[in-house]
């Protein structure tokens, strides 16, 4: 991280500061980036002088660097003594237990009193904070706290003060780098303290909390996170505050869905903690002039406000301004109770992917593979069955462990955990293939729990054949949908810390085909979900479960065709949900033999309708290729932004697709078609089709390969963009592969692709890896 400070907090440079950085490793010299200059001084201290103080620009993350260059274009004259300030974050071991620290109340003094504390650098508070409810009516979200982080301690020159209570939360953006990895930003959060306190003067890191694009929410000031704690964040405007910061520059970019989450979350609990209503006002009164606002006067202002509402800035940027209506909707919903959705197994800020392999003699398995700054990284995998340690059940052949597999944190302790649908698995009452799901905790996935059909029939339920995992009941935990395709189509809902529910889908025979995924429908605060499946008459259906405060409700069957595969996720951007079907073949596409995509798009308040569902396949104009019989296009489908547009792409599988090389046709070789979302749903236009015969992806396609068997899209990397994997279920005469095709700010980064087989992840022969894949 870099910055350029010059003595005298209270003294300001007209004009641009610009630096260059080279990188380590390459040597390569990025271009002139500009440093934001603050608009006001910086908070004074105590006294308002800001005796000791530094003037500074804001600093700029720039990643693994051995070279500098700082250049400055000053419009009157420059500060003597310009300093470049270069902060190295180190590296430092989290703890054992890396997660949440679980919130307790803290101790007050029966009569707080001012602090006593000599120089100026320091701020007034109460010594000893107000007595604080140890809850409220948002749960505590998982906070990564200072040890967690690697805060410096020994470098705070501050005692921690309090305010009398909580009156407003104060948003910001660190106007830095948008281009960091997830997996950096407790680094950042090091290096802003750092600043903070070795180049700015302050007594600590300035925010009470920090928040990533990824939604990840890092513990500031120290002092207690669920305590008044005063910190340095807004001039004149410190007391009865919090301030949260989201990294980036929210000038340039678009804060993310999971960041306006998390920063809704933090809000909704800090504000509940004190009984404020996130729609509601707040009466402020200034400490000091801070440019806006002159000592004494005072400021009403929303209880969510920004930097630039007390302040003249142009924190926390147009992008993030403009949202701050959305933010309060959000804090006040259930929306900012609701666990967030995650697949981050490890909590290192990235998503991890599972692979599901219900083939061989010990029953099944699956892969879990870790996402890493590079991708995903193989040689931190963990191979799972239930023949592992600390896995619960025995592994038997035909059990299918892993036939579905899903993940989100379904105990609440911050890291993802993995569901495992064995559709196969008998019980210890004689009732075979009544199917079960098995729940393993992160980190470790070495514990967990095991559960079976409840309330219908048990032999031939064949519970596990779907999964989705979300907060349908917005209680900060997630819970576990599964279905089974026995017993006139069985599904349970395993409500956290809650009766489970159950019904069947119905009255005769058996569904075949089962798929389900989650997403809020009608932006209600409240996940739901959508199952597909194909009756016994050969009609495939898709069945909306609704969530609210008591868990699920069937609302009933949609008037779209469902297929072979269901996911769900913002296509047209307008903050709802929509649900992607796939519909590989005639009886379900109709007359588009080669298989689609079709869209159905969730209302606000209405959910899902079949009103303006649209359908893309290969005769759609920009989708690459031709619609043929057997093509199979739609087998699989994922949901999720892999260019950072603000709309969600569709990536579906067409592993039937028959390739020409060299003049030979390869059958079954397959193909992944990516479809981009738009404020008008999913389109045709700028579509992409990856195999293996496109330019710098491994391999080359053969007959049988079925590339598109299943995908998905996630943030492998941390960058904030969805990856592409692409599933081979047939590959290596039924070995398997997944690969794995980053996006990066260009669009694919196809020379970066991966190859992930057996040799690599040491899986067994016939594993069909690529068959099942989650996220």
């Amino acid at each position: 991280m870099v910055g350029v400070s010059w003595p005298g907090a209270k003294q300001r440079i007209a004009g641009t500061v610009e630096v260059r950085t080279r990188a380590a490793g390459d040597g390569r010299w990025s271009d002139w980036r500009t440093l934001e200059l603050p608009d006001t001084p910086a908070d004074l201290g105590r006294d308002g002088a800001g005796t000791g103080l530094r003037g500074a620009t804001e600093p700029l993350w720039v990643g693994p660097s051995d070279g500098v260059e700082a250049r400055v274009d000053g419009k009157r004259k420059l500060p003597a003594s310009l300093r470049l300030d270069l902060v190295d974050p180190g590296v430092r071991a989290a703890p054992s237990g890396f997660g949440p620290v679980a919130y307790s109340a803290e101790s007050a003094s029966p009569s707080p009193s001012p602090t006593s504390v000599t120089g100026p650098r320091c701020l007034d508070g109460l010594s000893a904070p107000p007595a604080t409810p140890a809850s409220g009516p948002v749960p505590k979200p998982a906070i990564i706290s200072r040890s967690q982080w690697g805060a410096d301690e020994s470098i705070v020159q501050c005692p921690t003060v309090y305010s009398p209570s909580v009156k407003a939360v104060v948003v910001h953006h660190e106007a830095g780098n948008n281009s960091y990895s997830c997996a950096q930003s407790a680094a950042m959060v090091r290096s802003i303290q750092a600043y903070h306190v070795k180049t700015q003067g302050w007594g600590d890191i300035g925010y009470n909390f920090v928040v990533d694009k990824c939604g990840q929410i890092f513990e500031g000031s120290k002092g207690g996170v669920g305590l008044p704690v005063k910190a340095r964040h807004t001039l004149g405007f410190n007391p009865e505050t919090v301030g949260v910061s989201l990294l980036g520059n929210m000038e340039t970019a678009k804060p993310t869905k999971a960041a306006l989450a998390a920063i809704a979350r933090i809000a909704g609990w800090k504000l509940g903690l004190y009984g404020e209503d996130p729609n509601s006002t707040a009466t402020l009164t200034a400490e000091f002039d801070n440019g806006r606002y002159t000592a004494g006067q005072q400021a009403t202002v929303p209880r969510i406000t920004s930097h630039q509402d007390l302040m003249a800035t142009a924190c926390p940027g147009a992008n993030l301004h403009d949202r701050l209506t959305d933010l309060r909707a959000l804090a006040a919903s259930p929306t900012a109770s609701a666990s967030p959705a995650s697949a981050d197994t490890n909590r290192d800020g990235i998503d991890d992917l599972v692979a599901g392999m219900p083939t061989g003699a010990s029953g099944g398995q699956i892969a879990v593979v870790p996402g890493n700054i590079s991708g995903p990284a193989a040689s931190g995998k963990k191979l799972i069955s239930q023949s592992s340690s600390g896995v619960p059940g025995t592994g038997e052949p035909g059990d299918e462990f892993g036939a579905a597999t899903a993940i989100g944190d379904v105990n609440g302790d911050g890291y993802a955990d993995v569901v495992i649908g064995q559709p196969g698995e008998d019980d210890t009452s004689g009732h075979a293939d009544r199917g079960a799901v098995t729940i393993l905790n992160g980190p470790g996935l070495n514990s967990g729990s095991t559960y079976t059909t409840s309330g219908v029939t048990a032999s031939g339920a064949r519970l596990g054949s779907a999964l989705a995992v979300a907060d349908f009941d917005a209680d900060g935990k997630a819970d576990v949908f599964a279905a089974g395709t026995g017993a006139g189509g069985t599904w349970n809902t395993h409500l956290t810390g809650k009766p489970t529910q159950y019904g069947t889908l119905t009255t005769t025979g058996t569904p075949a085909y089962e798929d389900a995924t989650s997403g809020d429908f009608n932006h209600d605060g409240y996940a739901d979900v959508a199952l597909n499946y194909r009756d016994t008459g050969g009609i495939g259906r898709v069945v909306w479960f609704k969530g609210g405060a008591n868990g699920l409700t069937k609302v009933g069957v949609l008037s779209v065709k469902g297929g072979r595969s269901v996911a769900a996720g913002d296509v047209n951007g307008d903050g709802t949900d929509d649900l992607a079907i796939g519909q590989p073949y005639a009886a379900e596409s109709g007359a588009y033999t080669g298989g689609q995509v079709a869209t159905v798009y969730g209302t606000l308040g209405g959910g899902l309708t079949s009103t303006g569902a649209t359908s893309v396949n290969q005769a759609t104009s920009g989708v690459p290729g031709a619609a043929e019989s057997g093509d199979a296009m739609g087998t699989s489908v994922a949901v999720g932004d892999y260019d950072g547009d603000g709309y969600a792409d569709v990536l579906t599988g067409a592993p039937n697709e028959d390739i020409t090389r060299d003049g030979v046709n390869r059958s079954n070789a397959g193909t992944a078609l990516l479809l981009k979302g738009s404020s008008a749903g999913l389109t045709g236009t700028g579509a992409l089709a990856v195999s293996q015969d496109t330019g710098g992806v491994p391999g080359s396609t053969e007959s049988g390969d079925t590339l598109g068997s299943a995908v998905a899209l996630a943030d492998l990397s941390g960058y904030g963009r969805t990856d592409l994997v692409l599933g081979a279920a047939g590959e290596d005469a039924g070995d398997g592969v997944f690969l794995y095709v980053p996006a990066n700010s260009s669009g694919l980064g196809l020379s970066s692709t991966t190859y992930n087989g057996k040799t690599l992840l040491g899986t067994i022969a016939g594993a069909r890896l690529g068959g099942v894949l989650a996220p």
